[in-house]
């Protein structure tokens, strides 16, 4: 650019103008301080195209007037503590490229597995899949020195991703004594970390059960739930092959619909719903056993082949031991393969509605319930409009209207077994009234060829045993032989109408006569209009001062006493059964005649 003794100015315009080169003057000594000083809106530029050969450190020390001499390096004092961790990292060292992290970790862990810290600081840690390598300095002394308190069963309130790290160590048996240690440990994490909107509840239940299956323990699956009280966390898998699969908790635990928190629940029906629940299950399992099918059934589509199974998903786990060739059977249908130390799996695949489906069936079962006890609220369980069913019963060939009546069937055997009572007499007190009526018992004696009825006038002698839903009656037939056989009432009714008489027993013997005799005029006259116009009952009453309720319960309470059960329903109004029409039409004519 010309002779190196001259040197190019520009002059600084204005914003937006382009720069002018100006001529060329002699060199300055000090341009930059002359232009400063001058006012001069313009900075000068030496261009030396000298020491041709100087490297590039040379020609920048030109530029300086003085060169300041270094301060020697001051060797650091040597810490055990971090050249253990240096030691540690140094392990990722031998395969940079090919490098496994979960067999880096299982490989650090055991060279860390011994070492102990008592640091007083405490680094916090939030990390994805943590481990040391991605660990600071502060990071790594505050888990050593929790972990050492851990370890003594001092169990500290700590960011979840040291919780996580010590777990992952824990799956990987790193400082345990045997797999059966491990198992109490992380029982020990758990119960400490649970239920504080910690994701360690997400976690733990599926590792543990894997610890199970991939470590040989004392006990089998099912003992250990048992023994802990787990049962909510694997209510699928106990649903499905296990002696609590009818456990209305455990339907709940998958249902979309929680029975817990009904009102008809909490008002002390929970020990209610949960014997009716298990009637229903019954009643479904009776149904599929018809079809060759099974309630399981309609949990799992199907059960998968056997496909390859790693341990510990979503964990930092390294298949670090040589495993003999084995075979797991787990509940829900899981069956797990070891061979050649690679593992295998047969899974069940469930119905992707079954939280829907259980809430179905747990709802309609309390809908059908309320109404036979004639609870004050109904619940609704009809499915949504659009609803095309569920594919777990299409798959059976089973309606949902067909389901419905399934449930509904058994919710209703279920009440009346529910509210059948049984009264019998004490034998011993029984030969004694009998004997005490002796010298008032009369004999009705038949044909030779024909059964006679041997039976007592007084009531008390009778061995009647009662079932309310049928409304039947038993009692003693001597034959003619001599032997004394059980018959129902009505068959002594029929029998001593064919000896002449035109109401069965005489006297206290017939319960109906006891009724007729127990009830007053306005009482028969009810009785009378209800046979003949029941819509007339509500100004019978209104006429007589009395209400229809009270009218209602006076009656079946005196009918229960004579017949052993009410011949009134009251639900909706007032009607008389129709297996008592004709009965009480009979009792209400001898009343006339």
């Amino acid at each position: 650019m010309g002779d190196r003794n001259e040197y190019a100015a520009f002059s600084i315009p204005p914003r937006g103008e382009k720069p002018v080169k100006e001529a060329a003057q002699p060199l300055q000594s000090d341009p930059l301080d002359a232009a400063l000083f001058s006012g001069s809106g313009f900075a000068e530029i030496e261009i030396d195209a000298g020491l041709p050969h100087a490297s590039a450190g040379e020609k920048a020390l030109r530029f300086f007037s003085a060169v300041t001499q270094g301060e020697p390096i001051k060797e650091r004092a040597s810490d055990p503590i971090r050249q253990r961790f240096f030691d540690m990292r140094s392990l990722a060292s031998g395969k940079p490229f090919a490098r496994n992290d979960a067999e880096l970790f299982y490989r650090q862990a055991k060279f860390m597995e011994d070492y102990t810290d008592d640091y007083e600081g405490g680094a916090k840690f939030f990390m994805y899949y943590p481990y040391y390598q991605h660990m600071g300095y502060e990071q790594l002394r505050t888990y050593f020195t929790w972990r050492t308190k851990a370890r003594l069963g001092q169990i500290l309130q700590v960011p979840d991703s040291y919780v996580f790290l010590y777990v992952y160590e824990l799956l990987s048996g790193i400082g345990t004594d045997d797999s059966q240690d491990g198992l109490n440990k992380l029982l020990c994490v758990w119960d400490n970390f649970s239920g504080q909107d910690s994701a360690i509840d997400n976690y733990l239940p599926r590792w543990i059960k894997d610890y199970h299956i991939y470590y040989e323990l004392p006990r089998s699956f099912e003992d250990f739930i048992k023994e802990y009280d787990l049962q909510r966390h694997y209510s699928l898998s106990l649903i499905i092959d296990t002696d609590e699969r009818d456990d209305l908790e455990l339907w709940n635990n998958i249902s979309a619909y929680k029975v817990t928190g009904s009102g008809f629940y909490k008002e002390g029906n929970e020990r209610l719903l949960q014997d009716c629940f298990i009637a229903v299950l019954g009643g479904i399992r009776d149904f599929c056993s018809g079809r060759e099918a099974r309630v399981e059934d309609m949990l799992i589509y199907r059960v998968s082949n056997r496909t390859p199974w790693y341990p510990f998903r979503q964990a930092l786990f390294f298949n670090w031991l040589d495993q003999p060739d084995r075979k797991i059977i787990m509940p829900g249908q899981e069956r797990y393969f070891c061979q050649d130390n690679r593992w295998t799996a047969s899974l069940p695949i469930y119905y992707s509605t079954q939280k829907e489906f259980a809430g179905y069936i747990i709802r309609k079962t309390e809908s059908y319930l309320r109404q036979v006890v004639k609870y004050k609220h109904k619940l609704g369980a009809q499915l949504k409009p659009g609803h095309s069913g569920f594919r777990e019963l299409k798959d059976l060939d089973i309606s949902i209207d067909e389901f419905d009546g399934i449930i509904e069937k058994a919710v209703q055997k279920f009440h009346r077994d529910l509210t059948r009572t049984v009264v019998t007499v004490d034998q011993i007190n029984l030969a004694r009234i009998r004997e005490e009526a002796q010298g008032t018992q009369e004999k009705l004696i038949v044909d030779d060829d024909d059964a006679f009825i041997k039976r007592p006038r007084d009531e008390a002698v009778v061995h009647l045993e009662y079932a309310i839903d049928a409304g039947s009656a038993f009692g003693e037939v001597e034959t003619e032989d001599g032997e004394t056989e059980l018959c129902s009432l009505d068959e002594l009714y029929e029998a001593d109408r064919g000896n002449g008489s035109e109401s069965g027993f005489p006297g206290e013997v017939d319960g109906w006569t006891g009724l007729r005799d127990s009830l007053n005029a306005t009482e028969i006259q009810a009785l009378s209009i209800l046979l003949s116009d029941a819509a007339g009952i509500k100004a019978f009453a209104d006429a007589n001062a009395i209400m229809l309720e009270v009218l209602a319960d006076s009656i079946n309470e005196k009918a229960t006493d004579c017949i052993g059960d009410s011949i009134i329903e009251t639900d909706g109004g007032m009607v008389i059964y129709d297996e008592y029409r004709g009965n009480v039409a009979e009792m209400v004519r001898g009343v006339r005649s």
